[in-house]
Order: C-alpha cells, then sequence, then structure tokens
C-alpha cells in the first residue's frame, strides 16, 4: 500500500511542473505587436483553370456557335465554411463559327462568383466516409476578344447552378486502410441556366448574339491528391458541351 501512496506522489511531483507552466501561458515578451492583428485567418485558395467553351448563340435570327478558348487564374476566400467566394481574371479568344477565323487575338475577362452550401446529409466523422451536400453557385463573368479584319467580340455570361455533390474521403483509418494514395475525391451533378449576351462588333457596326438554349446540365468532379491540393473538371451542356480543367490550393 506505502509503494502505492509513494508511487502516486511521485508521479503528481513530476506533472506539478508541467501542470504549472500550462497554467501560467504569457506572451512573448520579445514578440511584436500591431494595430490589427489577425488571430484566426480566414482560408483562402488559389488556383488555374482553363476552358474550351462552346455555346450555341442566335445572331440575326441563325444560329451559331460561340467557340473560345480561356485561361484564368483564380482566387477564392471562405469568410464561413458554407460559403466560398471567389473570382476569376485571365485573357480569351474566341470566334463565331463560321463568321470569324479561328485563330484570335486574346483579350482581358474575367467573373465573380458565390458557392453556398445549402443543405447536407452526414452522420459524423466515427460513422461515415461520404457526405451529401446541395449546392448554389452564382457566378456573372465578362469577356472580351478580337480579330484583325474581322471585328471585336465581347460577351457576358450569369450562370446560376444548383448541383448536388458526393464528397468520399478516404483520410480515414480502419475504413480505407489500403487507400491511402489520395485524400479525397467528390462527383456533382445538377440543372443549370445561362444567359449568354453579346456584341460583333465590325468597324462602327454592332451586331447583337445572345445564347439560344439557357436551361442546361453542369456536373463534374475534383480529386484531392493532398489535404489541400485538388485537381478538377467540369462540363457543361447547352446543347453543346465546355469543358474545363482547373487546379487549386487551399492555404
Amino acid at each position: 500500500m506505502k509503494k502505492i501512496v509513494c508511487g502516486w506522489v511521485l508521479v503528481l511531483a513530476l506533472s506539478a511542473p508541467v501542470a504549472w507552466a500550462s497554467l501560467n501561458v504569457e506572451e512573448d515578451a520579445s514578440g511584436e505587436s500591431a494595430l490589427l492583428t489577425w488571430r484566426d485567418p480566414v482560408p483562402w485558395q488559389a488556383g488555374l483553370s482553363y476552358m474550351r467553351m462552346s455555346r450555341p448563340v442566335e445572331l440575326d435570327g441563325v444560329e451559331r456557335d460561340l467557340q473560345a478558348n480561356v485561361a484564368d487564374v483564380m482566387i477564392g476566400v471562405s469568410p464561413w465554411p458554407w460559403l466560398l467566394l471567389y473570382g476569376h481574371a485571365g485573357a480569351s479568344e474566341a470566334h463565331l463559327d463560321g463568321l470569324m477565323r479561328a485563330e484570335a487575338d486574346p483579350g482581358a475577362g474575367g467573373l465573380l462568383g458565390a458557392r453556398l452550401n445549402l443543405w447536407q446529409i452526414y452522420q459524423g466523422l466515427h460513422k461515415t466516409a461520404w457526405r451529401l451536400t446541395l449546392q448554389l453557385d452564382g457566378q456573372y463573368g465578362y469577356r472580351t476578344s478580337s480579330d484583325d479584319g474581322e471585328g471585336e467580340l465581347s460577351w457576358s455570361e450569369t450562370l446560376v447552378m444548383v448541383p448536388i455533390d458526393y464528397h468520399l474521403s478516404f483520410a480515414r483509418s480502419y475504413r480505407n486502410a489500403y487507400a491511402g494514395e489520395f485524400q479525397s475525391f467528390h462527383l456533382y451533378v445538377g440543372p443549370a441556366f445561362s444567359k449568354v449576351d453579346g456584341t460583333w462588333t465590325i468597324g462602327e457596326m454592332d451586331r447583337d448574339f445572345e445564347e439560344q438554349d439557357q436551361f442546361g446540365v453542369v456536373g463534374g468532379g475534383e480529386l484531392w491528391l493532398l489535404e489541400n491540393l485538388a485537381f478538377g473538371a467540369r462540363f457543361d451542356w447547352f446543347e453543346d458541351t465546355t469543358g474545363q480543367v482547373t487546379v487549386r490550393y487551399r492555404f
């Protein structure tokens, strides 16, 4: 009995300095202070994207294909875990199929958007490795392109998507013991509404065009190689198919 009591006394004696130190944690007196301090940084992300756009539009009562190559730098921030605010900026080259040469001079453009996670099925970390999320994603973009001697193109697009996102995590212990090559992946698909309005300017003459099919489907997915590095692809179906590939990094 005395040995047990002595053992407990020894454990308490050894742990007392640690406990005392944890209760007396103080700021480092040698550290600098600032007028404003960002104690809990908001999650930021940045990346690159390339999009091959093909969208049927109506010009002077005739259906044409607006085809474009768009390369962007993108940045996003999540002020709350359920909200992502993002923006793209980059260059685009475009032409109206059958009216302009395919080789166009690049113009500037970009977009602003927001994605909201509305509702989710998730049983918790210890019960399941997947979650199903209903999202609302909206963005507005403006692009330009020019072609020497064949006019200039400018167009805007308002795109609203309501995808259902299925996310499967492989960063688990017993459930995915043999699938540790990457972090996770997610797939999404859902209805979308798009409105494209543009102008083809030749000299002093403007010819307006607009999208012919405004309702379509958006689908894609992302593969997270690491917790903060993902490669993705997305396809928009509005009679024709627009494809986009992305790589993004979360800080």
